[in-house]
C-alpha cells in the first residue's frame, strides 16, 4: 500500500509524519504554529506546507503519491472552518482521501488503543471530545469558561490570582500563593502583583505547576482550586460521554495538556470520581505519545489499512523522539 501522512496543526507547532502500512515511520518534519486564528490564514498555510513538505521529501514520497492524509488542526472549531482550512491544502496535490478534524480528536486517536472514546485536553486551554464504535463525535467549543470550558492551565492561574487577592482582602483564607506567586511575574508582594496585572504591566504568571504542588503540601486554597478543576474536567469527560451514549460502555479516556503533565493525584482522582457517576467503566489513561500518531493512524484507516494494536504500538515506538518543537 502506498505510505500516508498525518499532520498535527496546533497552536505552538506543527508535526507532519509520513508513514507506512506496517506503522513504521518513513519521513517527519516540524514547522511553526498554523492556528489560524492567531496568525492568519496565509502564515497558517505556509506552516503546513513547511512541515508536509519536509516529512514528504525525508519520506522520498511525492504528494501524489500518498494514499490518504488526515490533519488534526487547532482553529478547527465549527464546520465553516472546513472548506475554508481545506483550500490552504489544494495546492499542495495531496494524494487519495483527506480529513480535516479538530486536533482534539487525533490526541483521542493517539491516546487510545480502539478508535473510539474520549479526550480531555487541559493545556493553555482546555476542551473535551469523543468517538463511539459507530464514528459519532462530539466535541465541547473549547472556547473558554464563557462557553463552559473551565480547567485549563489558564484557568488554575487565574484562580490562583483570585485566591491570592482573597486572601489580601480578607475574603478568603491565608495562602502559600501570596508567597510563591508574585516572584512567578517578576514582583515582590502581593499587592504589587495584583496592581500590575490589573493595569496589564505584566502577564498572568503560569501558576498551574506551583498550585498543583502546593496543593499538595496541604494549601487550603490550592487544594480547592485543583477539586474545582478536576470536577469540571470530569464532567466534561462525562458531558461528551453522554451525547455520545457511552455510559455503560467501557472505555478509555485520554488526559492530554500541560495541566496533566505532573501526574497530579488529587486532580486526577476527582476528575475520575465525578466521570465515573456517569460512566462507571471509563478507564482513565494518560496520552504517552504525540498526537501526529493518531492522525498517521486516522490516515491508514482512511485508506483501508488495518489499524491492529501491533501497527499502533510500532507507529508509537518509530515516532519516539522525533517530534520536536521549534519553538
Amino acid at each position: 500500500m502506498r505510505p500516508v501522512l498525518g499532520v498535527d496543526g496546533g497552536g505552538s507547532k506543527t508535526h507532519a509524519l509520513v508513514a507506512d502500512e506496517h506503522g513504521e515511520v518513513l519521513g517527519f518534519a516540524s514547522s511553526g504554529r498554523s492556528n489560524w486564528e492567531d496568525i492568519g490564514l496565509e502564515a497558517a498555510g505556509a506552516a503546513l506546507a513547511g512541515a508536509i513538505g519536509g516529512a514528504l521529501a525525508a519520506a522520498g514520497v511525492a504528494p501524489g503519491d500518498l494514499a490518504a492524509s488526515a490533519f488534526g488542526l487547532a482553529g478547527l472549531d465549527w464546520d465553516a472552518d472546513r472548506p475554508v482550512l481545506g483550500a490552504l491544502l489544494d495546492p499542495l496535490g495531496l494524494g487519495g482521501p483527506r480529513r480535516l478534524d479538530n486536533d482534539s480528536f487525533i490526541a483521542l486517536r493517539a491516546g487510545t488503543g480502539r478508535p473510539y472514546g474520549v479526550v480531555v485536553i487541559a493545556g493553555t486551554g482546555h476542551v473535551a471530545a469523543g468517538r463511539d464504535p459507530a464514528g459519532r463525535t462530539f466535541r465541547t467549543f473549547g472556547l473558554g469558561p464563557m462557553y463552559g470550558d473551565f480547567g485549563s492551565a489558564t484557568d488554575v492561574a487565574e484562580e490562583a490570582v483570585r485566591a491570592v487577592a482573597d486572601a489580601w482582602t480578607g475574603r478568603g483564607p491565608a495562602t502559600s500563593l501570596s508567597r510563591l506567586l508574585p516572584p512567578l511575574a517578576g514582583c515582590d508582594t502581593p499587592e504589587e502583583l495584583l496592581q500590575r496585572l490589573s493595569r496589564g504591566l505584566v502577564a498572568l504568571p503560569e501558576a498551574a505547576p506551583l498550585v498543583l504542588r502546593q496543593a499538595e503540601a496541604g494549601d487550603p486554597a490550592c487544594r480547592a482550586i485543583v477539586l474545582q478543576a478536576g470536577a469540571a474536567l470530569g464532567d466534561a469527560a462525562a458531558v461528551v460521554a453522554r451525547r455520545l451514549d457511552l455510559q455503560h460502555e467501557g472505555f478509555e479516556v485520554v488526559m492530554a495538556g500541560g495541566l496533566f503533565a505532573g501526574r497530579n493525584r488529587l486532580l486526577e482522582t476527582t476528575l475520575a470520581d465525578t466521570l465515573h457517576r456517569v460512566a462507571p467503566r471509563a478507564t482513565p489513561v494518560h496520552l504517552t505519545c504525540q498526537p501526529v500518531v493518531g492522525a498517521a493512524l486516522e490516515a491508514l484507516e482512511l485508506a483501508g489499512s488495518p489499524t491492529t494494536p501491533g501497527v499502533r504500538d510500532r507507529l508509537v515506538a518509530s515516532s519516539q523522539g522525533l517530534a520536536v518543537s521549534p519553538s
